[in-house]
């Protein structure tokens, strides 16, 4: 009888624990389960206080809303750096022109080998024009008749190798004239910031920049009430090579983008994009991009910018390959053939 008796309690503390066996197995899968719809990941971004921070936590966000859990990091960066970042796997995600992406992605300038590691995923900010201010005093109205006329300007650009002023020199290059060139002209050539520029520009110690800016420009909205400016509009052939070039878009500033802007201005421009490591999930890049293209709306109030950002232009990238997770969102969402 007793042994009778120990078999069943035996027998019971088998199935007991072959329960609990279970029932730990199963919470280990719902645990894991939530864990594959939780991302944890990082983008970079412009500089702290910067506009570009502002977009990159814009989308940060969005990620945020979409993905309950989810922890999205924003590190500050720089539209060079943040390729060869991204690139290399030290950061997942970052922010850049697409022309600075493609620069990286093909090798160009200002970079010293390809990195074919980038893939693109969406469009933040759709468009980000060349524009070449002047003092509006000046007696050239286009970048033609300086060249023609060799005229002595004296033109402030960025730092070398950033984007406004590879665009400055490659529209140069299109006219078959150089920095060196206006400096024999009699002109100058300075590496300075926008404030400083117009500092200048007021001063009447610069008379022209050239840089890619949203639009309309802060900087020149700020300049344009105690400088009197005018924008100058580079012919069709002009805009079409340096687009080619540097994988940029052609296209037109709007009239009245500016109060003393009077008429269309044909030039170039690249949108900012998100970009990506090739070698993130597709899974993850899907719910990334799925996520911008759920918060226009929310994005529309973090950044006046973001409001030109649409369903129709968001796969716009540029001439870097779509990462496939991003392509496969747009597929679906019939975006893309």
């Amino acid at each position: 009888m007793k042994t009778v008796v120990k078999s069943i309690i035996l027998l019971i503390v088998l199935v007991l624990a072959a329960c609990g066996s279970e029932e730990v197995t199963d919470q280990n899968e719902s645990t894991n389960s939530n864990s594959s719809e939780t991302l944890e990941t990082v983008l970079v971004g412009g500089r702290t206080g910067g506009a570009w921070s502002i977009f990159t936590e814009g989308i940060a966000e969005s990620i945020r809303r979409d993905n309950d859990g989810s922890i999205i990091t924003v590190e500050p960066g720089g539209i060079v750096e943040n390729p060869v970042s991204v690139a290399t796997n030290t950061i997942p995600y970052g922010l850049s022109y697409a022309m600075t992406a493609f620069a990286a992605y093909s090798g160009a300038e200002p970079y010293d080998q390809a990195y074919q590691d980038l893939r693109a995923i969406s469009v933040v900010i759709p468009a980000n024009y060349y524009q070449f201010i002047v003092r509006a005093e000046t007696e050239y109205n286009s970048v033609k008749e300086i060249i023609e006329n060799e005229y002595p300007i004296r033109l402030s650009v960025d730092q070398k190798g950033s984007a406004g002023e590879i665009i400055t020199r490659n529209i140069l290059k299109q006219y078959g004239v150089s920095y060196e060139d206006i400096i024999s002209w009699g002109g100058t050539v300075d590496h300075l910031g926008g404030t400083k520029t117009f500092e200048l520009m007021a001063d009447k110690r610069i008379d022209a920049a050239g840089d890619a800016l949203s639009v309309p420009s802060s900087d020149i909205l700020e300049a344009s009430t105690s400088i009197d400016l005018k924008l100058l509009s580079l012919e069709e052939d002009i805009a079409v090579s340096v687009a080619e070039d540097l994988g940029m878009l052609t296209g037109t500033i709007e009239s009245g983008s500016y109060d003393f802007q009077y008429e269309e201005v044909t030039t170039v421009n690249t949108p900012v994009i998100l970009i990506v490591n090739k070698d993130v999930s597709d899974e993850e890049v899907y719910k990334i991009t799925e996520s911008i293209y759920n918060n226009f709306d929310y994005l529309s109030t973090v950044h006046e910018e973001f409001k030109n950002l649409t369903a129709e232009n968001m796969a716009d990238v540029g001439s870097v390959p779509l990462h496939s997770g991003a392509e496969a969102f747009y597929k679906d969402k019939g975006l893309l053939e």
